[in-house]
């Protein structure tokens, strides 16, 4: 989107806002509509809910990231999908023994039944 010199000219935050005897020129993402409707979303109950659902897939997906590093380890697909499988074992392992720290009784034999 283009703001022409003549309308910048006549604008009182012209000074904050550009420098440019042209106008000032910005873009708008493609997806803008669609951006602004999904903040909209976190907004309400259910989209916070959805939002909390997502945030903790997206923290084990960043451990995994973090421990497997951005870079492919091996040459192959098959090796490096083993590895990234290795990786998010090793993952879970973590998570079930915090789990196990939290509730010990949580995995014992006799959990759940009356």
């Amino acid at each position: 989107m283009q703001f022409p010199a003549v309308t910048c000219a006549n604008c009182p935050l012209r000074k904050k806002c550009t420098t440019s005897k042209k106008g000032r020129s910005i873009s708008i993402h493609p997806d803008e509509k669609f951006i602004a409707e999904l903040r909209q979303r976190q907004l309400t109950p259910t989209g916070r809910a959805k939002l909390r659902e997502r945030v903790a897939v997206e923290h084990s997906l960043s451990h995994i990231g973090r421990w497997q590093g951005d870079k492919a380890r091996y040459i192959g697909v098959r090796k490096n999908l083993f590895d990234l499988r290795r990786t998010a074992v090793v993952h879970n392992l973590h998570v079930l023994v915090r789990l196990l720290k939290e509730d010990p009784e949580l995995f014992s034999s006799n959990a759940g039944t009356a």
